[in-house]
């Protein structure tokens, strides 16, 4: 299993349960968790996925024993958290780089690639199929993710192509979202109170939840909740 954003949150703890369950993961980033390096099924690449010429030269293709390989597209940025007028170019480029670009690229790497059985996933966002004020950066990347992953699905019929939403998960980003202003985010004291209640998703239930839909025989919506996959 080959997963981006390995580092923390949604990521990590996928790479945590794939690695129970007995697959070897592969990882994908700038920084290298311990839990891949050290372990003797994980294994870590480095490359700056908002970066193109990195992207461009990364191969993939170096082990084909496996009898099934997937791909988790998870690495993202929540962008900038303003009103759309006050975003910068660069604020935007990144977001939409990071976000859909780099995805779309190491998807078709992961296509071209690797041969034999194979299963792509990105992560989704329920901020694609509805506004939400200051995130205009990231509800339209993550669109454009659910968009690309339809397509795909529809142009190989043959494969599990699928974007997941996992729904608010207590990681890093929901953090930085408690942080913004209200003048920025007119919707923050919600996130907050979501928090404060203990309502938030944990990481290792959405990881649970994907493995398990990967595991599946019976077919699955090419954008699907993780809350419709619980064990």
């Amino acid at each position: 299993m080959i997963i981006t954003g390995v580092s923390s949150g949604i990521g990590r703890a996928i790479s945590a349960e794939a690695l129970r369950l007995g697959w070897y993961v592969e990882g994908i980033g700038r920084n290298a968790p311990a839990l891949l390096t050290e372990h003797p099924r994980g294994s870590f690449t480095t490359c700056d996925l908002s970066d193109r010429t990195a992207l461009s030269g990364l191969r993939l293709a170096e082990d084909q024993s496996y009898e099934l390989t997937v791909l988790v597209n998870n690495a993202g940025t929540l962008g900038p958290v303003k009103p759309g007028k006050n975003a910068s170019w660069e604020e935007i480029d990144h977001c939409i780089t990071l976000n859909t670009s780099s995805a779309m690229l190491l998807s078709a790497k992961f296509l071209a690639e690797i041969s034999g059985e194979k299963q792509l996933y990105f992560t989704g966002s329920g901020a694609a199929e509805f506004a939400i004020e200051g995130w205009s950066a990231y509800c339209a990347s993550k669109a454009a993710v659910h968009m690309y992953a339809s397509v795909l699905a529809k142009e190989h019929p043959e494969l599990r192509i699928h974007a997941f939403r996992p729904g608010k998960v207590n990681t890093p980003m929901q953090a930085e979202i408690r942080a913004t202003t209200e003048e920025d985010f007119p919707g923050v004291a919600h996130f907050v109170e979501e928090f404060e209640s203990g309502s938030l998703v944990l990481p290792e239930t959405v990881a649970t939840s994907l493995l398990h839909a990967i595991d599946r025989k019976d077919e699955i919506p090419v954008i699907f909740s993780t809350s419709n996959y619980t064990v």
